[in-house]
């Protein structure tokens, strides 16, 4: 069906790679986009996607990993990234529509400033209770910018936007039935986004080994890791690399120091904390010149899929118990390398999921406490990975700014937070706070257990807010992140 939509593109070597924000007026849609967007007559796309090649087909993906904007007939759609790791931004003046896969280009291309006393921490810790958050209005000096999550957008006349659900994968049957789509996934995600090669995120958990293990039937070949996790609570040893699993997989493994950005003065956490959330992925800074233009396999949100639960839907309407994986954006797309989180695939199917966990054939591969994950340790135990050589205990490497503050940032970038607070007149609190107990984690599970929601609902409120700045701080690391990283969108400021 021919197009009644025009996409006119400037590309520009100026902006972030994969960065883009389209402007919608009339029939025309107008992208300023980096150089590794794809463009054609129909819609443009950054990433890749499970389905049929042509970009068209996005539409009809239940699994996009990036985001676009796709005609079909008189039809137009912005497509957010299958998974709730990333958001979509949208601003209406008038019969004018910006959509934006940024929301610091959005905010450079419309002219628009943040506002010094909105919570905006808040506003995107919405996104925990997941499609009930989608849109959410972030005010700004004129008119609110909408974030949206998850569901494509069609486009109305006059530059309205309503929800258009994405396509929903069917239900899994069985263990062999999800790990074959899955599978199926991977290969087309890579064969979807020709010019991007495959690497894969790597440490000695479930995750990212099931991950890599999917990568690895595909043609990835090399694995990225960091020698050593975060401090664990409740084991000595520190050490994460997944350079075993690598080299038995057949992979060339690249390994990383996690703290590296601390000992850098160039503000390494302002690009992440822009997202608006934790800031907790700043050790992939130490990576960075292995993640340009490429693909980046990982295991993220692997807990929320896959850890096994009593509750026969874990997380309706696709709610999340913290942050992680989601302060990625505008360091992805300043490297140009597309996000593709394995255990997103399928996600709105997580009862059937879960089913697959609880069932009886699974059984022999659940070990019981905290840290169960029957399917990918099946996955990597048929695969010859023998038990107790992977996922003995939990760890992790991202770096928990929003409980420890300043004692994990790196020095200038304290000195620098301190004085954007201070030029408002104001003081940052970026002392460390304490984390639930044990006792209290077990306490929390157990009432969930029992269904008795009243006495675990003080435990949950306790866990969501630990798992977040406080409300004055994480809004000034927003504000401050993006005042820093503003000046990449340049080209993209009005013409006076």
């Amino acid at each position: 069906m021919e197009s009644s939509w025009r996409f006119e593109y400037r590309p520009d070597g100026a902006l972030p790679p994969l960065a883009w924000v389209a402007r919608v007026v009339g029939n025309t849609v107008e992208v300023d986009c980096g150089t590794l967007v794809r463009t054609e007559p129909t819609g443009f796309f950054e990433g890749t996607w499970v389905g049929p090649p042509n970009l068209e087909s996005v539409l009809d993906s239940s699994a996009p990993f990036g985001t676009g904007m796709i005609s079909r007939g008189t039809h137009l759609c912005a497509v957010p990234p299958g998974h709730t790791m990333a958001l979509l931004y949208t601003w209406r003046n008038g019969d004018e529509l910006l959509v934006s896969n940024t929301l610091v280009g959005l905010l450079a291309k419309a002219d628009l400033e943040l506002l010094a006393d909105v919570n905006y921490q808040g506003l995107f810790a919405r996104t925990s209770r997941g499609l009930l958050a989608t849109p959410t209005e972030l005010p700004t000096s004129n008119g609110p910018v909408q974030f949206h999550l998850f569901e494509n957008l069609h486009v109305l006349p006059g530059g309205e936007v309503e929800i258009s659900p994405k396509p929903r994968e069917r239900p899994f049957q069985s263990f062999t039935d999800y790990v074959s789509r899955l599978d199926a996934a991977v290969q087309s995600a890579f064969a979807n986004a020709p010019g991007f090669r495959p690497i894969t995120a790597l440490s000695n958990g479930y995750d990212s080994p099931a991950a890599a293990l999917l990568a690895a039937r595909h043609g990835c070949n090399l694995a990225l890791t960091f020698r050593e996790s975060r401090p664990p609570t409740y084991a000595r040893d520190a050490s994460d690399s997944g350079e075993e699993i690598g080299r038995r997989l057949g992979m060339e493994v690249k390994t990383f120091d996690r703290t590296t950005y601390m000992t850098r003065d160039n503000l390494p956490e302002a690009e992440f904390m822009a997202s608006g959330y934790t800031g907790e992925e700043v050790p992939y800074v130490a990576m960075e010149d292995a993640l340009r233009s490429c693909m980046m396999v990982t295991g993220d949100l692997g807990g929320w899929t896959w850890l096994r639960s009593d509750a026969p839907d874990p997380h309706p309407h696709l709610s999340r118990k913290d942050f992680s994986a989601c302060s990625i954006t505008e360091f992805r797309l300043r490297l140009g390398y597309i996000d593709l989180p394995v255990p997103m695939f399928g996600m709105t199917e997580l009862p059937s999921i879960a089913a697959i966990t609880n069932s009886t054939e699974m059984k022999p591969f659940s070990v019981g406490g905290y840290y169960d994950k029957p399917i990918p340790r099946r996955m990597l135990e048929e695969a010859g990975f023998a038990r107790g050589s992977f996922a003995a205990t939990k760890r992790a490497s991202t770096a928990l700014i929003h409980q420890q503050g300043a004692a994990l940032m790196a020095p200038a970038s304290v000195r620098s937070v301190v004085d954007f607070a201070a030029a408002e007149g104001r003081r940052i609190d970026l002392a460390p706070r304490r984390r639930p107990s044990r006792a209290e984690r077990g306490l929390m599970r157990t009432f969930r257990t029992l269904r008795l929601r009243r006495l675990a609902a003080p435990f949950e409120a306790r866990q969501l807010q630990i798992v977040q700045h406080r409300s004055d701080t994480g809004t000034l690391l927003f504000r401050w992140g993006v005042a820093n990283i503003r000046s990449r969108y340049v080209a993209l400021r009005p013409k006076t």
